[in-house]
């Protein structure tokens, strides 16, 4: 019966067998906002139709227009399945109790940079200056205004949210901020020309990248099916090109007392209350 039983979840997990009573529910996979929902849809339809082929299990996808929606829900508890920030995870793991499943391999750290040709050239230069963040939930601004705030410097500094990455590079560049701050991963993917008209000033401590989490109603079988699969797509030349868009390029299993535990010094009401 056991011989059964394991032979019955290697199919599964290879996508020969749907995941029992998968085709009959329908899982909410909630994806928090970060550009137009149309973009966002793009990128994540493709890749969950895949999954959904691999495990048998069927998503919905949920989009929403505002961070602060995402995270009302994900307060709630409302995703089956969601793909949020490190911290946005570290917030909702011991209220709710979402496990993440994978993610990528790529750490991340935010990066403050200035113009190359700018008098900035140490912290305490930022004192009554503008900084450009991208919002005041992404991973690099959290990350930088947690260890600016650690910092044994007083700074009054006005804070700027512009959006996107690119909007922080143009505020930058032109000048229109005196700093700014963007993801490791993203500076060290700038064009050459880019990089040599900008100076890092100060980069965070690096963490684990944005998990796909589980919330515990999910059965432990539909989890692991979701997870192997992610894992499988990435050793399939067939499947890779659809893990990138979804920022889970190289996935890796992912633990949270390894991977996010950590961030719990951090009070993320606190940092983000009335933004």
């Amino acid at each position: 019966m056991r011989l059964l039983a394991g032979l019955v979840m290697l199919l599964v997990l290879a996508g020969g067998l749907p995941v029992q009573g998968a085709e009959q529910k329908q899982y909410v996979f909630a994806v928090l906002p970060q550009r137009p929902p149309v973009t966002m849809h793009t990128s994540w339809r493709p890749f969950l139709d895949q999954l959904e082929q691999e495990t048998g299990v069927r998503f919905k996808l949920k989009l929403y227009e505002t961070m602060n929606q995402f995270e009302a829900e994900l307060k709630q508890g409302v995703p089956d399945f969601t793909f949020s920030t490190p911290y946005q995870l570290m917030l909702v793991h011991h209220s709710q109790h979402y496990r993440p499943l994978v993610r990528g391999s790529h750490v991340l750290a935010g990066t403050l940079i200035t113009r190359a040709d700018s008098p900035i050239k140490e912290l305490s230069d930022l004192n009554n200056k503008q900084i450009a963040y991208v919002g005041s939930r992404n991973v690099c601004s959290l990350s930088l205004r947690q260890t600016l705030s650690k910092q044994n410097i007083m700074l009054n500094m006005k804070e700027v949210f512009v959006g996107s990455s690119s909007n922080v590079y143009k505020m930058v560049l032109l000048g229109k901020t005196d700093a700014g701050t963007v993801l490791n991963v993203d500076f060290d993917a700038q064009p050459a020309d880019v990089k040599a008209k900008l100076r890092v000033l100060l980069i965070a401590p690096k963490i684990a990248p944005h998990p796909i989490s589980a919330h515990p109603r999910v059965p432990k079988q539909v989890q692991q099916a979701v997870a192997d699969a992610v894992l499988q797509m990435a050793a399939k030349p067939e499947t890779i090109p659809l893990l990138k868009p979804v920022q889970l390029g190289k996935p890796v299993p992912a633990d949270y007392d390894r991977d996010y535990k950590s961030l719990e010094k951090l009070d993320y009401d606190a940092m983000t209350k009335g933004i």
